[in-house]
């Protein structure tokens, strides 16, 4: 089962270093949603998504989703994803490099 609660997903980021003001910053989206209430869930996914898609014979998946993204895969709803801190991409080991114009 996975977590659905708000006070368990705080307590976790805290351990794992964010303080409150961080979690809700920086994970705003996840941060609102639990507290709206996520169901609670497990590991299956029927993919009505495809399903709707093909009984409504639409072509494109974008159309039926019920959380879409635009062009640049970005939630304009949820202000997700947001900007990362430098420490953010060091914990996962990620470096971005700048590319010079030619």
């Amino acid at each position: 089962m996975r977590n659905h609660r708000p006070d368990v997903m705080i307590k976790a980021f805290e351990i794992a270093g964010y303080s409150q003001e961080v979690i809700e910053s920086k994970f705003s989206a996840l941060f609102n949603a639990f507290h709206y209430g996520a169901p609670p869930h497990a590991g299956m996914a029927p993919g009505l998504d495809r399903i709707v898609m093909l009984i409504t014979g639409e072509e494109n998946i974008r159309e039926v989703v019920a959380f879409p993204m635009n062009g640049n895969a970005q939630d304009l709803l949820l202000g997700a994803p947001s900007t990362v801190s430098e420490q953010q991409l060091r914990e996962v080991h990620i470096k971005v490099r700048q590319q010079n114009p030619q």
